[in-house]
């Protein structure tokens, strides 16, 4: 089992290391479908096995720099993210500039 554990981590971490914006959307799936299926490895190893072989520390090496690769990836998700919500902003301040209300400028007198 943890031969297989091995192979995954290591697809995994080839993945990860030729991970581009062009092929952004099929690599996150595949990452999703392997990083699942892992998972469930790891919760089929006993945990005497987990840490005590070579191979096993070999996996905890490679899964530090999968984890700041995959936190990279994320953060310049959320960055497009935020991009594409403000140009959708923006453009439609442009196709009906006169639905945005603003309240610039007014008073509101609150008398008892």
């Amino acid at each position: 089992m943890i031969n297989d554990l091995y192979q995954l981590t290591d697809e995994i971490y080839r993945l990860i290391q030729t991970f581009s914006d062009k092929n952004r959307e099929e690599g996150i799936q595949k990452l999703e479908y392997l990083l699942l299926k892992r998972g469930e490895l790891i919760e089929k190893l006993p945990p005497e096995n987990r840490d005590n072989e070579p191979m096993g520390k070999k996996i905890v090496k490679m899964n530090k720099e999968i984890d700041q690769k995959l936190i990279l990836i994320r953060h310049q998700i959320m960055i497009d993210l935020r991009l594409l919500k403000a140009k959708k902003k923006h453009s439609n301040s442009y196709i009906n500039p006169y639905e945005m209300k603003t309240f610039d400028g007014m008073f509101y007198d609150k008398k008892n």
